[in-house]
């Protein structure tokens, strides 16, 4: 059996608030030219008799208008999600700006790396780390300092932030990865500093481990130590 969706007081041309006596007077008004015996047609009759059925028994009215307005809400809830702007990850911090004070930098810095290393604010590393590309040359990897997940670092959550403990986890090209005391939200700009790398990185994931969290980050900029224990840039 199929139930009837429609609204039953709009087919009785009432308001959804209309005492019974209304009810009541409107479906006899409207079957009595609507009824097949007196030309009227069969569905649109049937369709008045259900409304009228349910509309003038107190507990099926009840329970239809509870349905009603469930249906209502839901309705409701999925225009404000259609309509809702959508979240956007931030963007990679501008190239002519420090990543992680956003210091404005000369333009004329282009893809070279001339110059300073490091922003004159903050300090942090200015050396962008770009994936191998159309012209471009690919990092050594054999250039990245290797690290144990017995290395300590520090890392700053902001440029005017005082360093917080971290234990390493890995460090790649890629990315770099952490054990920090502290949850980060995705998409935040830290600077991670450790004895044989400076890097800024965005959070593209953290997830709790026991009393601890995973911290995973892509490389925005990057200092590698050389063997000779000064730092190098790393770009392509």
């Amino acid at each position: 059996m199929t139930t009837n969706r429609r609204n039953h007081y709009r087919l009785l041309h009432v308001q959804p608030d209309a005492p019974p006596e209304v009810i009541k007077a409107a479906y006899r008004a409207l079957i009595a030219t609507r009824h097949p015996d007196v030309g009227g047609d069969e569905d649109q009759a049937a369709l008045l008799n259900d409304a009228y059925a349910v509309l003038s028994d107190p507990a099926k009215r009840a329970g239809y208008d509870a349905r009603r307005g469930a249906r209502s809400s839901a309705r409701a809830r999925d225009a404000h999600a259609a309509s809702a702007p959508r979240a956007t990850p931030p963007a990679t911090p501008p190239a002519h700006a420090c990543p992680m004070c956003r210091l404005g930098l000369p333009v004329s810095r282009g893809r070279d790396t001339g110059g300073d290393t490091r922003c004159a604010r903050c300090r942090a590393p200015l050396a962008r780390v770009r994936a191998a590309g159309p012209g471009g040359t690919p990092i050594d990897r054999r250039g990245i300092p290797r690290v144990s997940k017995s290395d300590w670092a520090i890392m700053y959550v902001d440029w005017q932030a005082d360093a917080i403990d971290v234990r390493m986890r890995d460090l790649s090209l890629d990315g770099i990865s952490v054990y920090s005391g502290l949850e980060l939200p995705p998409s935040g700009v830290v600077r991670i500093v450790g004895q044989s790398f400076d890097v800024v990185a965005v959070v593209v994931g953290c997830r709790r481990l026991d009393a601890v969290f995973t911290v995973h980050a892509q490389l925005v900029t990057a200092l590698f130590a050389e063997a000779t224990g000064g730092f190098v840039s790393a770009t392509a």
